[in-house]
């Protein structure tokens, strides 16, 4: 399995390029940036990430394709690829918090994502393209340069037809969220649906995990109040879905009151409504969204998530109270790492007389 990091774009520029250089030297396969609505800019993060690496992977997870038109993602993606060769990836799915810009919305995210990538890819070929399509609109244009290097294109969603749409037109799907086999096996299920409409077969695609890792010092130790609030937000904006799969992805522990609010309470992200959802939410549902536990108990999941069929996690990491993110990248990369990942062969060292 290769093990990734992401960034949501909290920390300092400084401070990320610092956090790249340890990833690479830990030896964690890519270091994502999100692509989130008002953090800092992933494009000039990464540009600049790359002038400090030359083996670890980057990419955008998640873009969409109506904040940027997609002739202008795939302007800026061919660029950054130039800049690593082989080491970029783009990363779309439908979006999210659209409510800061009044003209933009997702009202079909399927049909947008598909004419988006559709678009993208021409133009990294060459063409000139005219499209015309529902929601894609572009004119007799193309790129005034000959892409030096093409970045791969994955598509991520925890919905059952973007799933299918990964594995239909995706180099690679990221399955949203889920950290245990019933969410995995619900997400290939529908993956399946579009490998078998495009003729497709898994040898075709690389299925990947985004999940929340947090390591523990001991087993019974309460999940910290970090991670609680990041997996709020993942389920809160799958909430359908993930209403629809509460009773396969649970233990027994859901509550009648937990039940009533995802049912009754406002479409809205509200401090209050998002407090409420993390009170009320059982431990075996935060255990489907995330990796929580001892260094022992996390490579256990990793390990599971591997035998059914992930090739790639991708994490984002939350430290413990007292932690930094810098501390849990290393206790991952001295604990956990060498244990789920193919190290690169070496010569052994030897003190010769």
């Amino acid at each position: 399995m290769r093990i990734s990091v992401c960034s949501l774009g909290e920390e300092t520029n400084v401070r990320f390029l610092e956090q790249v250089k340890l990833a690479e030297q830990l030896g964690f396969h890519a270091f994502m940036h999100a692509d989130e609505k008002w953090t800092r800019d992933p494009y000039v993060r990464i540009a600049a990430a790359t002038r400090m690496t030359s083996r670890i992977g980057f990419g955008f997870c998640v873009t969409d394709p109506y904040t940027r038109h997609p002739a202008l993602s795939a302007q800026a993606c061919a660029t950054l690829a130039e800049l690593c060769p082989g080491r970029l990836r783009v990363v779309m799915g439908a979006g999210s918090h659209f409510e800061t810009l009044p003209t933009i919305s997702n009202p079909k995210p399927v049909k947008g994502i598909r004419e988006g990538i559709d678009l993208m890819r021409r133009l990294w070929k060459g063409e000139r393209v005219t499209m015309d399509g529902e929601f894609v609109k572009f004119k007799a244009g193309k790129l005034d340069f000959d892409p030096q290097a093409i970045p791969e294109m994955y598509v991520a969603s925890r919905s059952p037809l973007i799933l299918a749409l990964g594995g239909e037109i995706g180099e690679g799907v990221l399955i949203g969220s889920f950290a245990t086999a019933p969410g995995i096996e619900y997400a290939k299920g529908h993956i399946q649906k579009g490998l078998t409409r495009a003729n497709r077969t898994w040898k075709d695609i690389q299925l990947c995990s985004w999940v929340y890792v947090t390591i523990l010092d001991r087993e019974d130790e309460e999940i910290p109040d970090n991670i609680k609030r990041g997996m709020s937000h993942a389920f809160w904006s799958s909430r359908k879905t993930m209403t629809e799969m509460v009773d396969k992805l649970s233990d027994d522990d859901v509550t009648p009151e937990f039940r009533k609010f995802l049912h009754e309470a406002p479409h809205e992200w509200s401090p209050e409504v998002m407090a409420e959802l993390r009170r009320l939410m059982p431990r075996s549902i935060f255990n489907t969204m995330s990796v929580v536990g001892t260094a022992k108990q996390v490579i256990a999941r990793l390990k599971s998530l591997a035998a059914v069929g992930i090739q790639e996690t991708i994490i984002w990491p939350f430290p413990k109270p007292g932690q930094d993110v810098e501390d849990l990248l290393i206790q991952l990369g001295h604990e956990v790492l060498p244990h789920v990942i193919e190290r690169p062969k070496r010569e052994a060292y030897r003190l010769v007389d």
